[in-house]
């Protein structure tokens, strides 16, 4: 929805020329008149209104990013000081959304995270103070360091970093009695999650449809809620997600748009993916291609909200690996670790790649009230049966509502079934010899070919100590 930046002791002009490199992520910037050494601004996507983003009182100020799913109607950033006057800290476990706002007054300057980390945030050391940005590119430029804001923090210029949530602290020991109350309980969960969602943006909301399960769920439910829906894919020619897609949208009765790319567009976007997703972890930018394929198409459409199906793999067990652990409890474990360390992985895929072309996201999928539950879902109804049916119980809380061949499809990695998987990784086996390999596995720790193709791309846009280091390598 927005971009923020916030600067302690730096000069002022930081803020504008930190800006300039968020301009992707709103048409509008605003550079707010702060109280002594903070500075404030934002930049302000077309979706909202602008008085959702940012709030300037005489003495008082707030940047937000996000949405809040627990005030319609009200005013987000005003709403925040009322929290924050009322009830200091205390009040940030009274928000339900995805969200990285600061607050500045005469007392402090304020700064934090949702718990899941839906909302990007990094800080840097700048000039002897400290800075905060949406994403790293706005800090590199100007900062000696920069770190991952971490999920669930706050920081208080009086008081510095402090947790106040966690994804543990979102669950319960609620325990569901049946496989048919928690297929039912799923349905209903998931349907409330897209209608909050909905009813939080107010803007007519399009899908994300690889043709897999996760997303086709969603489509099932935005389509039904809203009485039409606009859904996009994108593939190679090798792929099988835009037949599967296909397949869904004709079932659902959706306007579906569909475009297909090959191995000179993947190369020519690879700069851009790179720059715009901040990692070169092979997996995430190999999935980051379609993503930022898809929502350049979506743009061109004059689509501003999108709902993606990210998170269910992970509170689900539809990764194919989780099959061999070796006891339902180091299932829960891995779908905790990996649900965690979403903020690094799929949701900042989801983040940059929307965002780089002004489209704000939203995952119901990681709704707290479907969280949740997912977790009090036994495992052996995530994984089930003699032949491992991964996600299983989402599969029988949707098999009325979409194609049986797409209920019942096996899992598929994005990038696989959009056809950018293998494709990359073999341009890269042909493109770099085994000593420069060699020579960098030894100095940067580089595991793989592709790997190294994509860290030269990354290392070259964020020189800054410390960037390598926010990346997250799965």
């Amino acid at each position: 929805m927005s971009g923020i930046v916030v600067t302690l002791k730096p000069e002022r002009k930081m803020i504008e020329g930190s800006l300039s490199y968020l301009r992707h992520r709103g048409s509008k910037t605003r550079v707010l008149k702060t109280q002594g050494e903070a500075s404030m601004g934002a930049v302000v996507s077309n979706a909202f209104d602008e008085n959702m983003i940012v709030f300037e009182g005489t003495r008082e100020s707030v940047v937000f990013d996000g949405i809040l799913r627990n005030f319609p109607g009200e005013v987000w950033p005003r709403r925040i000081l009322e929290l924050y006057k009322e009830n200091r800290s205390g009040f940030l476990n009274e928000l339900d959304g995805s969200f990285a706002f600061a607050i500045d007054t005469d007392d402090e300057t304020f700064v934090a995270r949702d718990p899941l980390g839906l909302k990007p945030l990094y800080y840097g050391r700048c000039n002897g103070g400290i800075a905060f940005a949406s994403e790293l590119k706005a800090l590199t430029p100007f900062c000696s360091h920069v770190q991952v804001f971490p999920p669930g923090h706050f920081f208080s210029s009086n008081e510095g970093f402090s947790e106040y949530s966690s994804l543990e602290d979102l669950l319960t020991e609620r325990q569901v009695k049946s496989e048919e109350e928690a297929a039912k309980r799923l349905r209903t969960s998931l349907e409330r999650a897209v209608d909050n969602r909905m009813t939080a943006v107010k803007s007519e909301p399009i899908v994300f449809l690889s043709g897999g399960l996760d997303s086709s769920c969603i489509a099932a439910v935005a389509s039904k809620l809203n009485g039409s829906l606009k859904t996009f894919t994108v593939g190679s020619e090798e792929g099988k997600d835009p037949a599967f897609a296909k397949e869904v949208s004709r079932y659902l009765g959706t306007d579906h748009r569909e475009y297909t790319y090959d191995f000179k567009e993947m190369l020519e976007v690879l700069p851009d993916v790179i720059y715009h997703l901040e990692s070169f972890d092979p997996p995430l930018v190999r999935s980051a291609i379609p993503n930022y394929i898809v929502s350049k198409m979506a743009a061109e459409e004059d689509s501003s909200f999108v709902l993606m199906g990210e998170g269910a793999d992970e509170l689900f067990a539809g990764y194919e690996y989780m099959k061999e652990l070796p006891s339902a409890e180091s299932v829960d474990e891995e779908s905790l670790r990996i649900t965690k360390n979403g903020y690094l992985s799929g949701f900042q895929r989801n983040d940059r790649m929307a965002l780089a072309f002004g489209i704000e996201f939203d995952v119901p999928f990681m709704d707290p009230n479907v969280v949740d539950l997912a977790f009090s879902i036994p495992v052996d109804w995530k994984i089930h049966g003699p032949e491992k049916t991964e996600k299983w119980i989402l599969r029988k809380a949707f098999e009325n509502d979409l194609p049986e061949s797409v209920v019942w499809r096996k899992k598929s990695k994005f990038s696989v079934g959009s056809g950018s998987s293998h494709i990359m990784k073999e341009y890269a086996e042909e493109a770099i010899s085994d000593s420069e390999f060699e020579r960098e596995r030894q100095n940067n720790g580089i595991r793989s070919k592709e790997e190294l193709l994509y860290y030269r791309i990354f290392d070259e846009q964020f020189p800054c100590r410390g960037a390598a280091d926010t990346v997250y390598r799965s």
